[in-house]
C-alpha cells in the first residue's frame, strides 16, 4: 500500500498537554498517533489505498534538524527557510512568534543540531515579562519539564492506537524534554530536577 508522509517530530506530535487547560480539544493533534490511525481507518473505510505515517514519530526536533543537516541542508536554510511557529505574526517579516510552544521546541532542537539559533523571531521570549501572555507558553512549559511524565502522561488526555511501542515514545519525549531544558539552562532559567 503507498505510503503518505506525514512528517512531524515526535514531541509535537504527540503533543503532550503543558497544562490542564491545555487536555484534548484545546491542544492540537493533527499528527498525533491516534489521529493518523483514525484517518487511516477512514481512508479504508471508503475504499482508499493509501495510508498515512509520521516517519519523524520517533525524533525529537533536534533529531530531525540533525537528519536535515545530514542529509545536506546547509544551517542556514534550516534557520531560514522553514516554519515552524504555531501563531505566525502575519504582519511582521518574521515567520516566527518566538514564543508559542512550536517556537520554543524549534529554538531547542536547533540548539541541540547546530549548537545555535539565528531565526530571526517577532519577540525575544527570554526578555518578556513573566505576567505577559506572550510569556505564557515559557512559564507553561518551564512548569511542565519541572515535572514527573511518565507513560501514563502519554494517553492521559489523548488515546494511543492498539499495539503501539510505548516505550520509544516515552523515550522521544524524554530525549525532547532534555533539549528544552538545555534550553532553558542556556537562557538562565534552569529546570529544577524532576527526579
Amino acid at each position: 500500500m503507498p505510503r503518505v508522509a506525514v512528517p512531524e517530530n515526535g514531541q509535537l506530535a504527540l503533543n503532550p498537554a503543558l497544562t490542564p487547560a491545555r487536555v484534548a480539544a484545546c491542544s492540537t493533534r493533527s499528527v498525533h498517533p491516534h489521529t493518523l490511525s483514525l484517518l487511516n481507518e477512514l481512508i479504508r473505510s471508503v475504499g482508499g489505498e493509501v495510508s498515512l505515517v509520521n516517519p519523524y514519530l520517533h525524533l525529537t526536533k533536534g533529531e530531525v534538524c540533525q537528519h536535515a543537516l545530514t542529509a545536506g541542508l546547509p544551517p542556514a536554510v534550516l534557520t531560514g527557510a522553514t516554519v515552524s511557529c504555531g501563531h505566525p505574526p502575519r504582519d511582521r517579516s518574521e515567520f516566527h512568534c518566538g514564543h508559542c510552544y512550536p517556537c520554543l521546541v524549534r529554538r531547542s532542537g536547533l540548539l541541540a543540531a547546530i549548537g545555535a539559533d539565528d531565526t530571526p523571531y517577532a519577540k525575544d521570549v527570554w526578555s518578556l515579562p513573566d505576567d505577559l501572555d506572550a510569556a505564557a507558553d515559557r512559564r507553561a512549559l518551564h512548569r511542565w519539564l519541572s515535572r514527573r511524565f511518565g507513560v501514563r502522561d502519554l494517553f492521559t488526555d489523548m488515546p494511543l492506537p492498539d499495539g503501539l511501542d510505548l516505550c520509544p515514545l516515552l523515550q522521544v519525549v524524554e530525549r525532547g524534554r532534555a533539549e528544552l531544558a538545555t534550553l532553558f539552562a542556556r537562557h538562565g532559567q534552569p529546570v529544577p530536577s524532576s527526579r
